[in-house]
């Protein structure tokens, strides 16, 4: 049995959800940074920034393909009335191997994500001012 591309072990709301938190945590990795930057924290304070990041970027892909990489782990998919074990081990193995993707693409992306703040943050030097 083939595939499509397009097809989701979440519903429209699981996506919705996924988008809303993508978008928070991205929003907040970037006041974080900003932040971190104003006090003038280290270079490797700085860096932590990376989870807030992985967490957007892993929210932000599940929503875009539709899969929910911990239903996906379990081999389950999400209907009406909850969660339901996908039957077929082709598809489970199917979302298994998306997940995965899903998961690598993450975590390369809120690597980059990451260092494009950092060096943002360190080209520009934001200080708060001292002294009245």
């Amino acid at each position: 049995m083939t595939f499509l591309p397009d097809e989701h072990n979440i519903g429209a709301d699981g996506i919705k959800i996924r988008t809303f938190f993508g978008v928070l945590f991205v929003v907040f990795a970037m006041g974080m940074m900003a932040l971190l930057t104003v006090v003038g924290a280290p270079f490797a304070l700085r860096m932590s920034v990376f989870f807030p990041a992985w967490i957007s970027m892993l929210s932000l892909l599940q929503a875009r393909q539709g899969t929910c990489v911990f239903l996906a782990g379990r081999g389950a998919c999400s209907t009406e009335m909850g969660t339901e074990r996908i039957a077929d081990a082709e598809r489970r193995l199917f979302f298994q191997h998306r997940a995965g993707r899903i998961h690598l693409q993450a975590m390369v992306l809120a690597f980059l994500f990451t260092i494009a703040l950092v060096a943002v943050s360190i080209l520009i030097p934001w200080r708060v001012p001292i002294g009245g």
